[in-house]
């Protein structure tokens, strides 16, 4: 949108940082800690935003040698080019990142010890580049609440809206300066001044089927992270004029079970090594394999001829298997045992070979099994997709089974091209004033994507466009006049952190818990007599699981109110809930004022 006279503005900030995920958190941090008024909205609503780094494992990369980093980095873009001075910056900054998880975080990182010779080992200076990790486990949501708590430190300088989505950029007319953003706010179309930057780090397309097959060329894919990331940041680029880069490029983790569903289960399952060891193998749709299925995955890229590349997606594959095989998944004894066994509880299940290739509309798997069979009996060697002759067996009796999968997709790292400083660049190669990019969205990743590289990169990226939007930057007019926030109730924020958020009167106290399974704290408000005899206790706030603690909530509750006390069992299959709701309820007693 372009500015004009007749647009006014509903509210007014330093900085606006556009998707709150892990870039967000950390634009809207190191923009506040730069003396910045922050206002972060996402389009998720509350509980739900986060993006893909609160499904991420949180590792981030890290290395000593510059040169030999910079090295293996450079191997994996090949053929494609990269920004020499874009390459520099993040080199520079992954060497860092245990001092800035020690400075920013307090935390001294630890090596997670996964791939210590690399990704593409066959790469020189494959080992150059090592995995850290600030928090215990992988894939529990310890680091996103990392990353959310500093956010929420800072609530005197940071406003968050949830569930706003952002529909335009405004800019200058003459200069083509960002000058502030047009968002729904509670079904109300509003216009927000940024006096000094606005930081997009919304994510990538994942979720937009029309951007997938336009930009990746791949028909379906299964997203296993965020449902929000929807292409909204590549809108907002190119109506600013930005120039796209690094459009076709995505990761994924190979297969998930295909459902229909937005997110399809399981998605690691071309990991699980007890999987792909017998009469098993992946069918195309036209029943024909085609990639090597015990590979180890390398973020969805595969060996092709002496280079890796991500395989078209098939549209409807299968893993084929005889019975043998699904005896022996039955009776599989590894740690993907469970995920095996509800996995294979999915399969179509035909008498012969032919029967099964018209269940699932596969011609071709008749030769398919047979060509497996030949390999494995006669040549004992798979010359064609060079999987290990140790991990086939040739088919044998029937009945046959097929489970139908989807190749699934983690993140893309398409948007618009972005200078060493985060700032966005036109298509004549000009930076647009005042817009910045950080995250997946536009990330500097043009091929051969590398795990804990993401992290590495929200953290980077997020903090140089968070300082550099904070900048002051000169004062233009058409931002002095504007209309007071803090006097309309559907500006505030929304975030709450404190008990003092929330009301209590004579007789009742507030407590709280963060400690829930949710990142929304447990808020509870308990009303007593004058003889302290519990009351009411009423929830006030809380964002559980609904089938597991959302239930237990209610019965824990009654629990206490009949024992008068807040030493009540936990509910089984909410243990960590449960002590939660307790410590919220114990501190609200502790809080009661007559």
């Amino acid at each position: 949108m372009i500015y004009n006279s007749s647009l006014k503005w509903d509210a007014i900030y330093d900085v606006i940082v556009v998707g709150f995920g892990g870039a967000g958190a950390g634009a809207a941090r190191f923009a506040a800690d730069h003396d910045a008024h922050v206002l972060l909205i996402d389009s998720a609503p509350e509980g739900s935003e986060g993006g893909n780094t609160r499904y991420a494992g949180g590792a981030f990369a890290w290395g000593k040698n510059f040169n030999n980093l910079k090295d293996y980095y450079k191997q994996t873009y090949y053929p494609f080019k990269y920004d020499p001075k874009d390459l520099d910056t993040f080199v520079n900054n992954v060497l860092k990142m245990k001092e800035y998880s020690k400075k920013y975080f307090g935390i001294e990182a630890k090596a997670t010890g996964r791939r210590p010779n690399g990704e593409y080992p066959e790469y020189r200076h494959s080992d150059a580049m090592q995995s850290q990790s600030m928090t215990a486990g992988m894939y529990n949501g310890g680091f996103w609440k990392l990353l959310r708590k500093k956010v929420y430190e800072r609530l005197d300088k940071i406003d968050i809206w949830f569930s706003t989505p952002a529909k335009h950029l405004i800019q200058d007319p003459e200069t083509g300066t960002v000058l502030g953003i047009q968002v729904k706010r509670q079904n109300q179309i509003r216009y927000i001044a940024a006096r000094n930057g606005i930081v997009l780090s919304c994510g990538g397309f994942e979720n937009n089927q029309d951007m997938v097959q336009n930009f990746l060329g791949q028909g379906s894919l299964a997203p296993i992270g965020t449902l929000y990331n929807q292409g909204k940041g590549i809108d907002l680029a190119i109506e600013a004029g930005a120039r796209l880069w690094h459009m076709s490029n995505y990761d994924s983790h190979g297969l998930s079970l295909r459902e229909g569903e937005a997110r399809e289960k399981f998605a690691y399952m071309i990991n699980w090594k007890t999987l792909f060891n017998g009469s098993i193998f992946v069918a195309g749709d036209d029943g024909t394999r085609y990639f090597r299925e015990d590979e180890e995955d390398r973020h969805g890229y595969k060996y092709n001829h002496g280079n890796w590349i991500m395989i078209p997606n098939q549209n409807h594959p299968h893993i084929v298997m005889d019975q043998k095989q699904y005896d022996q998944l039955a009776n599989d004894k590894s740690a993907k045992a469970d995920q095996i066994k509800q996995l294979i509880s999915y399969a179509v299940k035909a008498e012969t070979i032919s029967e099964l290739a018209n269940k699932i509309h596969a011609p071709k798997l008749e030769q398919a099994v047979k060509d497996f069979n030949f390999l494995t009996d006669d040549k004992k060697r798979d010359m064609f997709l060079n999987r290990k002759i140790a991990t086939m067996r040739s088919f044998g009796a029937g009945p046959y089974y097929a489970i139908p999968v989807r190749h699934n997709i983690l993140h893309t790292h398409g948007g618009g091209r972005r200078n060493e400083k985060c700032e966005v660049i036109n298509m004549q190669g000009d930076v647009i004033p005042h817009l910045y990019e950080a995250g997946e969205l536009g990330d500097i990743f043009a091929s051969k994507y590398l795990g804990a590289n993401s992290i590495a990169d929200l953290l980077i990226s997020g903090k140089i466009a968070g300082e550099n939007a904070a900048l002051p930057k000169r004062k233009m007019e058409q931002v002095d006049a504007v209309t007071g926030a803090s006097k309309v109730p559907e500006l505030k924020s929304d975030a709450h952190t404190s008990s003092m958020d929330f009301e209590a009167g004579k007789d009742q106290g507030i407590g709280m818990s963060a400690n829930g399974i949710n990142d929304l704290p447990i808020v509870v408000r308990v009303t007593v007599d004058d003889k302290n005899k519990i009351k009411k206790i009423e929830t006030l706030q809380e964002k559980e699981s609904p089938s597991l603690g959302g239930k237990a909530i209610p019965v824990l509750t009654q629990e206490m109110l009949n024992k008068q006390s807040t030493d009540v069992d936990a509910v089984s299959g909410a243990s960590t809930t449960s002590s939660a709701f307790k410590e919220a309820v114990n501190q609200a007693l502790k809080n009661v004022k007559h």
